[in-house]
């Protein structure tokens, strides 16, 4: 198979997985709701849906950066794999701003950001795994 059927095949797995995110929409309108959530025009991405248009490599590593998928991730085949839905929706808008907000520190400070947060997602669930009585002594000081 051909790197562009590859893209194409990859492509319509990740439309069909969107549609799949979203039972309670109407199934028209959905190629569009996707455009939006890559960054792309539906027009776009009608044209490449039909085959009319193929997935160049700039397109294909904007799609994996939109649904946080691994670079080259377009480029490879994925028989017999079950496509982690979670990697191509967020479920709700916060946890979209958490994951933004997050990757931004990190790039923007690796070391820094990475330290900080193991240590606060370190202690988080630390808290979470205390008895509810050791919890509130150690909010109150005591």
């Amino acid at each position: 198979m051909s790197s562009t059927e590859i893209r194409h095949k990859n492509f319509i797995k990740l439309f069909d997985d969107f549609i799949k995110q979203h039972p309670e929409l109407p199934r028209r309108g959905m190629l569009k709701l996707f455009a939006q959530r890559l960054g792309l025009s539906d027009r776009y991405l009608s044209h490449i849906k039909c085959n009319r248009k193929n997935i160049g490599s700039n397109v294909a590593r904007g799609i994996e950066v939109s649904l946080h998928l691994p670079h080259g991730w377009m480029d490879r085949e994925h028989r017999g794999e079950r496509h982690d839905q979670a990697r191509t929706a967020f479920t709700d808008e916060k946890e979209k701003l958490f994951i933004e907000t997050a990757l931004t520190l990190f790039r923007s400070q690796p070391n820094k950001a990475r330290e900080m947060m193991i240590d606060l997602f370190r202690q988080q669930l630390q808290s979470e795994s205390m008895e509810p009585q050791t919890q509130i002594a150690e909010m109150s000081g005591s």
